[in-house]
């Protein structure tokens, strides 16, 4: 959307989506400031409750359809900020829910054709998708890994997204619910590096570049557009390791340059876009619950063997 200009980094969100927040300041926040997470909203709230209480009120479905994934919308962005936009950094999954809005209204399509259109197709990135269940046989469900036990759905998640709010959302959202495997995510990854080089086969080099730099604003901010980078020790990431851990989920080692993500559910991903060398983890920490934090301890240790290996 942005290199085809109809979306820009700097541009205004409210110009695209309609808040209704009483905060004036939610009127200031840009879509970079979405990017980075530092809109000022909040990090994450339980918004499928209110939805699946209106459902039980009045008697019908609203958790998982068009009108359950526009009621968590309109909640977002009814919100107050908890601080000026771009004065601090906080991760926002909602921040990321709003993107995903705002990328389908400049489409003119939802947010998972989209992907299949301008990011996995073009990449060959076959099995990276969201709602893998309505694209796989069913002896092919083997493949799909269970994140565990679901209250609010009364089942175990195999193939659905592992977020509740997202899954009230229909399990297109911009902040979760897409599937994908190591090999497509290298895929994915190899694109970033080349189009920094300006070889992307769908990004253009000041795309990569933008993604891969860290933001001016707030000073010390460790986000990019996009991207974390790594942080010094006793930080504290979001994801699967809230509070302070030793060093960086990128480990110790790690380039200043790296940029890379972590997931809720154990997986991450880290790019060396100067050294052109990516590393892909994929586990299921939350199989046994969400309160297994394990992987906080061994996830920088494997990040720091592969770094080594390149150094020497």
């Amino acid at each position: 959307m942005s290199q085809e200009g109809r979306l820009s980094p700097d541009g205004v969100a409210a110009e695209v989506l309609p808040f209704t927040s009483p905060d004036p300041r939610a009127r200031e926040i840009r879509f970079a400031h979405l990017l980075s997470h530092t809109s000022g909203l909040p990090d994450w709230l339980p918004l499928y409750e209110r939805v699946a209480a209106t459902e039980k009120e009045e008697g019908r479905t609203l958790l998982g359809t068009a009108e359950g994934h526009d009621r968590i919308l309109a909640e977002v962005l009814s919100l107050p900020l908890s601080r000026d936009p771009g004065a601090g950094w906080e991760y926002s999954d909602l921040g990321y829910m709003l993107l995903g809005r705002a990328i389908e209204v400049a489409g003119f399509r939802s947010l998972d054709r989209l992907l299949a259109e301008r990011i996995t197709g073009p990449l060959g990135m076959r099995e990276t998708r969201y709602l893998p269940l309505a694209a796989i046989s069913e002896c092919e469900t083997g493949q799909l890994i269970p994140t565990g036990w679901s209250e609010v759905r009364g089942r175990e998640k195999v193939g659905e997204v592992d977020d509740e709010n997202a899954a009230a959302m229909g399990g297109v959202s911009g902040h979760a619910g897409l599937f994908s495997t190591a090999g497509d995510l290298f895929l994915f990854a190899r694109e970033i590096v080349r189009a920094r080089k300006g070889e992307g086969r769908v990004l253009s080099r000041p795309s990569a570049v933008r993604m891969t730099t860290r933001v001016e604003q707030p000073p010390g901010c460790p986000r990019t557009l996009g991207f974390d980078t790594p942080t010094p020790p006793h930080s504290s990431p979001k994801g699967d390791s809230p509070g302070k851990t030793p060093c960086s989920q990128a480990g110790v080692l790690a380039p200043a340059d790296a940029v890379g993500h972590l997931g809720y559910t154990g997986c991450s991903m880290w790019i060396d876009p100067v050294r052109e060398v990516s590393v892909i983890l994929l586990t299921n920490r939350v199989v046994f619950g969400s309160d297994n934090r394990k992987l906080s301890a061994l996830r920088p240790l494997i990040h720091d063997a592969v770094w080594r290996e390149i150094a020497g």
